[in-house]
């Protein structure tokens, strides 16, 4: 019996040291290794892949298309608008040349004193003004369409260089060497006198209302209304070469057609950005 305790005995101290070499065992590596474990490192958030360029580039393509239709929309409201208001400027006209004639006819039997027939006079003379400006106006919003429709051109071709002379199409192009500004007008006038003993036919200088209603920035160009293809708008042309002032020569707004077609002196006008 006493041999059966000693080897109960035995049993169980054998248990505990197996016990605490289990316990000990993983602490130990724990030492060894560093202590403690280090933490798990934190998931990082996930960053958007950037825009390769091919992607930038068309949807700069699609804005730069929207808003051109927007401005051609734009355009023919309110060309729309001032067709309506020439109709009834024209009427007006005719009812001031009437009242002229029957004055005139009046002053000739003695029946009207001169006044009258000069107030009258001068209600056609701003019946005609209005009629004038009007016309401006519509001349203006077919100059813009036909540069909206030539930047859609430039858009399209390789990067112009400095000097550069290129004809395609409805356009004329160059990129001159000179920095351009509103001044120089009075040299570019200077060498049309002398050339075609008249002024130059400037049809916008600077911002117009045109230009602020539809939101293009003129300021520093100027639009003179001749055809690129004429005598006028061939020498006009070789002239601005020859002292490196930029400009895009337009033959019409659509082809086949001479409506808009001017000389576009200085740097293409861009839409004004919305505030």
């Amino acid at each position: 019996m006493k041999m059966v305790g000693n080897s109960s005995k035995a049993i169980i101290q054998c248990a505990v040291a197996l016990l605490a070499l289990s316990i000990i065992a993983p602490h130990a590596a724990a030492q060894k290794t560093g202590r403690k474990r280090a933490p798990a490192p934190k998931a990082q958030p996930r960053t958007e892949t950037p825009q390769v360029p091919e992607e930038e580039t068309k949807k700069l393509a699609e804005a730069a298309s929207q808003s051109r239709a927007n401005l051609l929309n734009a355009s023919s409201a309110y060309r729309e608008s001032l067709e309506k208001l020439i109709e009834l400027q024209r009427q007006d006209e005719s009812r001031a040349v009437e009242l002229v004639e029957k004055r005139k006819g009046l002053l000739d039997l003695g029946v009207i004193a001169k006044r009258e027939l000069e107030e009258s006079e001068r209600t056609l003379t701003e019946a005609r003004s209005k009629i004038a400006e009007t016309q401006k106006q519509l001349a203006d919003i077919d100059n813009l369409v036909a540069e909206v429709n030539a930047a859609e051109e430039l858009a399209k071709a390789p990067a112009e260089t400095p000097g550069v002379y290129r004809s395609a199409g409805l356009l004329v192009r160059y990129v001159g060497a000179t920095r351009w500004a509103l001044s120089d007008f009075s040299k570019v006038d200077a060498f049309f006198r002398l050339k075609f003993s008249k002024p130059l036919p400037v049809s916008a200088i600077g911002q117009t209302e045109t230009h602020n209603r539809l939101g293009f920035d003129h300021r520093e160009a100027i639009d003179v209304a001749v055809h690129p293809d004429s005598v006028e708008g061939r020498e006009l042309i070789n002239y601005l070469a020859s002292q490196g002032i930029s400009f895009i020569a337009i033959r019409g707004a659509i082809a086949g057609s001479a409506t808009g077609a001017h000389i576009h002196i200085g740097l293409p006008s861009k839409r004004i950005a919305a505030h």
